[in-house]
């Protein structure tokens, strides 16, 4: 297997995990409350002794792969459209899930606390995190959701249909952005108010020691 056909398959494997991910975010419309219900019910299907060490391995394996797709020929592909989306969407959210893992390992394995709602909507809560975090969750849903929509339109056309090729690249395009425009309105605390735990308070006067929400 070559590594192009391996980054699609592994690819297909995470794309299962981004729609339960993306469930739990989506849920948070109904509330913290429904998020942690959310979240503790699909958590049984992938932060398991199991499926949890695969499921990191398969993302940075294809980081890696990814990366290596991405810049061969990279000002080739910056010279056609199609490739230039795949090729830039692809390393935005090479940089967001790399930030994304480290953090999420120092969080938990350093720093002792579990990556709940309140994980995300900390850095959201505030100046000067939120002038940081609300691009990069914005830019990094998005971008994934555009990578995977070059995807799906390339298997189309390989199987000969470009009138659903290019409906398929844009309706999980904008569905991407959608979900990334209301990731961040929940977390931002549009919808509801957000008050976080002491713990979660002294999670960010880490980086930033006068912080006061």
């Amino acid at each position: 297997m070559n590594k192009k056909a391996f980054h699609r398959i592994n690819g297909i494997f995470l794309t299962a995990f981004v729609a339960i991910h993306m469930a739990t975010h989506l849920s948070g419309l109904w509330g913290i409350d429904a998020y942690a219900a959310t979240q503790n019910v699909l958590r049984y299907f992938y932060r398991n002794p199991i499926v949890e060490p695969l499921l990191l391995a398969s993302f940075v394996v294809q980081a890696g792969i990814g990366f290596g797709l991405a810049t061969n020929n990279f000002l080739r592909k910056m010279g056609e459209k199609w490739s230039r989306r795949q090729t830039l969407s692809g390393l935005i959210f090479l940089i967001f899930i790399l930030q994304h893992l480290v953090a999420m390992g120092v969080t938990r394995w350093v720093g002792g606390l579990d990556t709940t709602f309140f994980w995300p909507a900390s850095v959201m809560s505030a100046s000067p995190f939120r002038w940081y975090f609300a691009p990069y969750y914005f830019l990094g849903i998005s971008a994934l959701f555009v990578h995977l929509g070059c995807a799906v339109r390339l298997h189309l056309l390989q199987r000969q249909l470009p009138n659903m090729a290019g409906n398929a690249f844009w309706l999980i395009s904008t569905s991407g952005v959608l979900i990334a425009l209301t990731v961040n309105a929940i977390l931002l605390g549009a919808f509801y108010d957000i008050r976080l735990p002491p713990e979660w308070i002294g999670y960010l006067k880490n980086p930033v020691p006068g912080y006061q929400l």
